[in-house]
This record gives structure tokens, sequence and C-alpha cells, in this order.
């Protein structure tokens, strides 16, 4: 071995060190991701208060006599069920944000780096084209839960408004009713200002509902799926990689421009 080789193979796995002992454990610290921690906390606790307002409302509603009530009760129980699954995603999604780091520069750098190596020694330069395939995956990984919830707060930002409506309507939101007495007060009924606030404060849920099942849900699916599509093109194609015959092309041009 030269050594030109050997200085070779001691810097990639030098950098293999560093990626896994070094720049894996920084990309999992919370404290470099504070934007989008911050982003994503944001909208836990607005669907925390959603979830709960529904949820508290419905069982309000439950107890008033009578069962004009009860539809509402049910469509608002059931809104907070889709509201507990949008928060399990954003937990899920809040988890992501430093692990996907540590995959990439724990496991796909330096494995990139190994295969790197064995072309130092072996002389395979083909294994350049897979090395650079799976540096750029492992790249991938590490960028593609910040991109997607860059994409999902652009998205969320042009309706936040409303959401927060939503909230302010629950925070005022006061179940009154009109009594006419009896033991079992059968006849009690809900205020008309009461029933149009109610009704008013589901019809945000929907809106909200809607809102983060777009940008807690579908767009993070989405930018998965364009993943998975990117990394089979980058496997079954000839992605960083020349064909002889271009190359042969190349070599003619500059050679009849001399």
């Amino acid at each position: 071995m030269t050594l030109k080789k050997f200085t070779w193979i001691v810097v990639l796995i030098l950098v293999a060190v560093i990626s896994f002992t070094k720049v894996a454990p920084w990309a999992v610290k919370p404290e470099n991701h504070t934007h989008t921690m911050e982003q994503t906390e944001e909208k836990i606790n607005t669907v925390l208060t959603l979830s709960g307002g529904a949820a508290a409302t419905a069982a309000t509603l439950s107890l008033l006599p009578g069962d004009m009530c009860t539809p509402i009760a049910e469509q608002l129980s059931e809104l907070a069920k889709y509201f507990l699954l949008i928060l399990s995603a954003l937990y899920l999604e809040k988890f992501l944000i430093s692990i996907s780091g540590y995959i990439a520069f724990s496991v796909f750098i330096p494995l990139a780096c190994l295969v790197l190596c064995g072309v130092v020694i072996f002389g395979k330069k083909s294994w350049i084209a897979v090395a650079g395939k799976i540096a750029l995956i492992g790249l991938i990984i590490y960028m593609i839960v910040p991109a997607s919830v860059k994409l999902s707060d652009m998205v969320y930002q042009t309706q936040v408004s409303r959401v927060n409506e939503t909230v302010e309507e629950y925070n005022e939101l006061d179940i009154e009713s009109d009594s006419e007495g009896g033991i079992l007060d059968e006849l009690t009924t809900l205020t008309s200002d009461t029933v149009d606030r109610v009704t008013k404060f589901l019809s945000g849920l929907l809106e909200s509902l809607a809102v983060m099942i777009v940008t807690a849900c579908v767009i993070p699916i989405l930018v998965f799926v364009f993943l998975v599509l990117l990394v089979k093109m980058i496997f079954t194609s000839n992605v960083m990689t020349l064909d002889s015959g271009v190359i042969d092309l190349i070599a003619e041009k500059v050679s009849k421009k001399r």
C-alpha cells in the first residue's frame, strides 16, 4: 500500500469517526433545532387546547336533560378522537427531528466513508457512486423532517388566524340554560345565544381539524413519499455516474477544440 492510499484511508476513517462521535450527538441536541421545536410545540399546545375543549364541551352538553344536545355532544366527542391522532403525529414529528440527524451521521455518512476506503484499497471505482448515493441519502434523511416542518408551517400560517379564533371561542364559551323548574329540570333548554356559540365553536373545530390534518399528517406523508421516490430514483438510475460513451464524447470534443 502506497503512502497516498494510506493517507486517504486515514482521512476517511477520521471523517467517519468524527461523524459518529461528534456530529451525530450534536444533531440530536434539541437546542440545535430550536425553531423547528418551537413550531411543533406551538401546534401541540393548540391541539391540546382544542382537544380538551371538544371533550369538555361534549361532557357538559351530555349532562343537560333531554336529547336536544346529544348529536352535538357526540360530534364533539368524535372530533376529540381525531385531535388525539393529530397529537400523536406531532409528537412523532418532534421525536424524528432529532433522531433523523443521529441516523444520518452515525450510520449513513460513516458507511459512505467505509465504502470509499474500499475504493482506495481495492480500486473499485464503481463504488464511488455507491458511496455518493449512501451519503446523499443520509443528508436527505437529515433534512427531510425540518423541510417537512417548514412546509407544514408555511401552510399552517395561512390559516393560523382561524385556529386562534376557535381557541378564543372555546375560552369564551359559557353554556347557559333556561330552566322552568321541576325536580328533574326536564324542561331545561339552552338559550339561543348559547346554541349559536356552541354551533360556531363546532364549526371552528371542524375547520381547525382540517388545517391540522393537512399540516400535521398529509404534508409529512407526501414529503415521505417524495423521499421514498427520490431514494428509489437514486438507486435505480445513473445518478452521480457518467456513461463511458459520454466520457469519450466529451474527450473527443475537447481534443477537437485543441
